[in-house]
């Protein structure tokens, strides 16, 4: 090889520094990554499944592009939370990249069993993803988010088996009109016709959803 050549070689990124590395991402969810900080396991546990019943959403099903996605957005305040965006700001582009990925690897824990909600209720709310209140202008929620709840990348989450609590946190506040992200004012448009009985029905059902066979792709 020429000079010129080995030269060129030289100059082109490592594919390998490139490549998302879970067992970094393990220990950054274990231990973050500044002396006297805790890690993302503090709130959302090292399997992913956060705290349900205090609204602590779960990261494990969702996919990596997604939640790498909303790293950034905390990081850049193009998401508003006062808990995650210190912690956020903390971590370079790899870092985002490698806690996403370990937690995208983690198998989705069982839904919650200490589900209040009554079978009137999750009824209610598989009407509404399902089929929609068109009467109301209200879209079925399953055309972007899947008709087993699994999202679709980046662009809609994966929602089933999701904490009840945080979803309809989530939802009371894009029918207030609050973007949350970049991604949210569709998800304003959506919820605007909604009845609150109906976000409380939806979100009761996406808890009670298992995990959906998404095969080896996260």
């Amino acid at each position: 090889m020429t000079l010129l050549g080995l030269t060129l070689l030289a100059a082109q990124p490592s594919r390998a520094a490139d490549t998302p590395d879970p067992a970094a991402g393990r220990t950054i969810a274990e231990s973050g990554v500044l002396t006297g900080h805790v890690g993302c396991s503090a709130c959302h546990l090292m399997n992913g499944a956060g705290q349900p019943d205090v609204g602590i959403p779960r990261l494990a099903g969702f996919s990596a592009a997604y939640l790498e996605q909303q790293l950034g957005f905390f990081a850049s305040d193009k998401r508003s939370n006062s808990w995650m965006a210190p912690y956020a700001r903390m971590l370079t582009q790899k870092q985002m990249q490698d806690v996403a990925a370990y937690y995208a690897s983690l198998p989705e824990p069982p839904p919650a069993e200490n589900d209040p909600a009554s079978d009137t209720v999750r009824a209610r709310g598989k009407e509404i993803f399902q089929k929609g209140d068109m009467p109301h202008g209200v879209m079925p929620c399953g055309g972007c988010h899947g008709p087993a709840g699994q999202g679709m990348g980046s662009f809609a989450p994966h929602l089933a088996g999701q904490s009840a609590p945080y979803l309809l946190e989530q939802l009371r506040q894009w029918q207030q009109g609050k973007d949350r992200d970049p991604m949210g004012k569709m998800m304003v448009t959506e919820t605007h016709a909604m009845a609150d009985a109906d976000m409380q029905a939806v979100a009761a059902y996406l808890q009670s959803l298992p995990a959906p066979d998404t095969g080896a792709t996260k």
